[in-house]
């Protein structure tokens, strides 16, 4: 096993100055290239526009997207302090998420270490994104507050077929892993028992399992692979993650049915392929709207298994059927699109 990443270094950059102010937040919507700004999630649980009526979203949807509340405020100086202030912030709710978080080091999945514990977008390269973020530029890093907003949304159908199923491993997909981040804190969550530094009584603990990542620009997953050899390395030596060239429309059928899945760039619409390859009672996080427009983070929960389900040995004359999905909308965002490639 690798050394778990350190969470007391001090970054010396915030040493002598404030990690961000308002100033400072307004240079980098001035300087983001594709910046802008989701005013209404941040602050007013109001959005400027509704998305075009979709028949998934008929059924028990929020009336308006909830605003997710201090977030841009959970910067630290040290990895254990961002955490900390995201966990006072009742952003980071659950103990299974606030400890796999201590347990990957931002640092390692960003271009600026100088600014790895602030609660901001940043740099990437390859013309691409973490993805996860109020404001989503190209090339810039996703907010550690709507990482830690995502695991909150899919934490619940883990525990629920892990308490359902305790023998039965856990699958997970991260569409658009990006640098790496968000599938490894997904992989620390469901590496080996054995290996995990939450405490063996601790309850409820989740099943062991498998975490795939794809994204579809080849330089990002050789990033996302190079990012977790630096010290999360044993989600590999274990198996319990891997990376892999892939189109988000598609999914990855290989290692289908999921418990959750997490779309980390926006679908013009749901991805009914993708949604497919949910287990019943398996969740996705997935963020939906035209590019440019207006574009909200749902909650995808499948109930029924009338329509096929992928890799679970249903039968493919099934198809869709959208009965089967419960979809929530959650929160006004903006991201990037979910790029197709070509047939």
């Amino acid at each position: 096993m690798t050394t778990p990443p350190s969470s007391g270094g001090r970054n010396r950059h915030h040493s002598s100055r404030p990690s961000i102010n308002f100033l400072h937040l307004v240079l980098i919507l001035l300087i983001s290239p594709r910046g802008i700004f989701a005013a209404s999630s941040l602050f007013t649980p109001a959005c400027a526009a509704e998305h075009p009526p979709l028949a998934y979203v008929s059924r028990g949807h929020d009336p308006e997207p909830k605003p997710l509340m201090r977030a841009w405020m959970c910067h630290g100086r040290t990895h254990r302090e961002m955490v900390d202030k995201l966990a006072s912030a009742g952003i980071v709710k659950a103990p299974i998420n606030k400890q796999a978080l201590l347990s990957v080091d931002r640092r390692n999945y960003v271009l600026n270490t100088d600014y790895a514990y602030e609660d901001t977008p940043q740099s990437i390269g390859y013309s691409a994104t973490i993805r996860i973020s109020h404001i989503n530029c190209r090339g810039s890093a996703g907010a550690p507050h709507m990482h830690a907003h995502v695991l909150e949304d899919l934490l619940p159908p883990l525990l629920s077929a892990s308490k359902d199923q305790p023998n039965k491993p856990l699958s997970i997909l991260d569409v658009g892993c990006g640098s790496g981040y968000l599938t490894a804190v997904f992989g620390r969550m469901v590496e080996p028992k054995s290996s995990r530094k939450v405490p063996s009584t601790f309850s409820p603990v989740l099943n062991d399992g498998k975490v795939i990542g794809i994204d579809v620009v080849p330089q990002l997953v050789e990033m996302s692979k190079s990012n977790i050899l630096k010290e999360d390395g044993y989600l590999f030596d274990s198996k319990t993650v891997e990376v892999h060239l892939g189109d988000g429309w598609k999914g990855y059928p290989e290692g289908s049915p999921y418990n959750a899945i997490h779309v980390g760039a926006a679908a013009a619409d749901f991805p009914q392929e993708l949604m497919k390859q949910l287990a019943v009672g398996g969740v996705m996080v997935i963020p939906v709207g035209p590019e440019g427009g207006t574009q909200y983070l749902y909650r995808v929960e499948r109930v029924g298994d009338r329509g096929e389900v992928v890799g679970a040995g249903s039968d493919t004359s099934k198809g869709f059927v959208e009965e089967d999905y419960n979809v929530r909308r959650v929160l006004g965002v903006r991201y990037v699109p979910l790029v197709r490639t070509r047939e």
